[in-house]
């Protein structure tokens, strides 16, 4: 068992499926820990791991209520900790998170991190149970249940977040990417203690466990606790699934769902996009980007600021799918002239191309967003994953080369390859 740099983490696997990471940073006041515990995206188990996040989060054996960890956090200098759900690809983590002010901005020999992971530990690995040990408590499952339920229920309110979950459900009908990383709330009534308690038992065997600390810290200290603290039992992990091109249509589907929305929401597909790190991505991230992804696109300078037909309009490439989404918020009287003004600016980019400026204007946006992104700590351990579970293994730099490789030419190339998919239209 021996630690490495990769990319630009400390790592060590203490086996098979479970690895720990270390980054020491002196950029931010703050260390965070965050600890993924990655399974298959599939129906009824992403319901299960929503609702177990929300059953860890309000307590553990030794700390068993929600006050109980409260005032641990207090103790531990204002320390934070959650648990919760993230969505990467076709894999759904169970997402455990702490963060705690440094040791060199406390007190002389306030070691911090060592608690902070026995708290964060417990809430995963040792779970506040029923008197006999057999089931998660039934009181703080319905009330966790009763919360889940109105968090479902209250997607709706968010539009245009619930315009495009709906067209997901259409686009990607009878693969993971219909499933919601929060669940269903079909599924909520059959879940009870015992229900929990077997999810909880198989994610804790079978998960792939990727554990990070980043911060002010000693790296090889930080790798020494999460080894102590985070300790799994040894068992075959599964392979998690690698990500999957959605297969294109002989001619694009429409669909629509009425209801009454002050705003019409529009939502484009097209297929034929490369997936993460395959020949054409990074000239897909300059396609999107040109068409909707920035202020400067398409999208925005045609439909929104020439035509004044949305008040809301972008795209965005979904790269462990392969495809590239279009979504708009119009006027309802507008709906029609804006879905077909949104697929002609498409066409016309296909076959007129884009001018330099564009390209330039793409180049620099994208190159500013990476470096960006590389500044949260949280994103570089999300990414880190990601690149794990889709088989990537890039640094930063290698990321930034790639980017200012891209010529025209092969913009142009991976539009070409694009069709239309679906085209559905929420509201009146």
């Amino acid at each position: 068992m021996s630690d490495r740099r990769y990319p630009e983490f400390l790592t060590r696997s203490v086996m098979p499926g479970v690895r720990l990471y270390a980054l020491h940073t002196d950029r931010f006041k703050t260390v965070r820990a965050r600890v993924f515990l990655c399974d298959a995206l599939r129906p009824g188990d992403a319901t299960a791991n929503s609702l177990l996040a929300y059953v860890l989060r309000a307590g553990s054996q030794s700390h068993p209520s929600r006050r109980d960890i409260a005032r641990a956090c207090e103790e531990l200098y204002g320390a934070g900790v959650g648990v919760g759900v993230s969505r990467l690809g076709d894999t759904q983590a169970v997402v455990a998170s702490a963060e705690f002010p440094a040791d060199r901005f406390l007190p002389k020999d306030a070691h911090e991190l060592n608690g902070v992971l026995s708290l964060l530990s417990g809430m995963v690995l040792r779970p506040a149970l029923a008197p006999d040990g057999s089931t998660f408590r039934a009181e703080t499952v319905a009330q966790e249940k009763a919360q889940l339920e109105n968090d479902l229920k209250g997607m709706r309110d968010e539009k245009f977040a619930w315009a495009a979950w709906l067209a997901a459900q259409r686009i990607y009908a009878g693969t993971p990417g219909a499933i919601h990383e929060q669940g269903d709330l079909a599924d909520l009534p059959a879940l009870d203690g015992a229900a929990l308690m077997a999810r909880w038992q198989l994610l804790v065997r079978n998960a792939r466990v990727y554990a990070f600390v980043t911060g002010p810290l000693d790296e090889q200290r930080a790798l020494d606790a999460l080894a102590h603290h985070f300790v799994f039992p040894r068992a075959r992990r599964p392979a998690l699934p690698r990500p999957a091109a959605l297969a294109p249509r002989r001619g694009p589907q429409s669909a629509r769902v009425r209801e009454k929305t002050e705003q019409t929401h529009l939502v484009l597909a097209w297929t034929g996009a490369p997936l993460v790190a395959k020949p054409g991505f990074e000239p897909m991230l300059y396609a999107d980007g040109i068409f909707g992804g920035f202020s400067f696109s398409r999208l925005f300078k045609v439909v929104r600021e020439e035509h004044g037909l949305a008040y809301a309009v972008s795209s965005a490439y979904q790269r462990s799918r392969g495809v590239l989404l279009a979504q708009a918020a119009v006027d309802p009287a507008k709906a029609q002239k804006a879905g077909k003004l949104m697929q002609s600016e498409f066409v016309r980019l296909v076959k007129h191309g884009f001018t330099d400026d564009e390209f330039a204007a793409c180049r620099d946006s994208l190159l500013e967003s990476r470096i960006a992104a590389w500044d949260s700590p949280t994103t570089r351990m999300a990414e880190t994953v990601a690149q794990d579970l889709a088989g990537v293994k890039q640094t930063p730099e290698q990321q930034l080369a790639r980017i200012e490789a891209v010529t025209p030419a092969q913009v142009r190339a991976v539009l070409k390859k694009l069709k239309l998919h679906t085209e559905f239209r929420y509201g009146p």
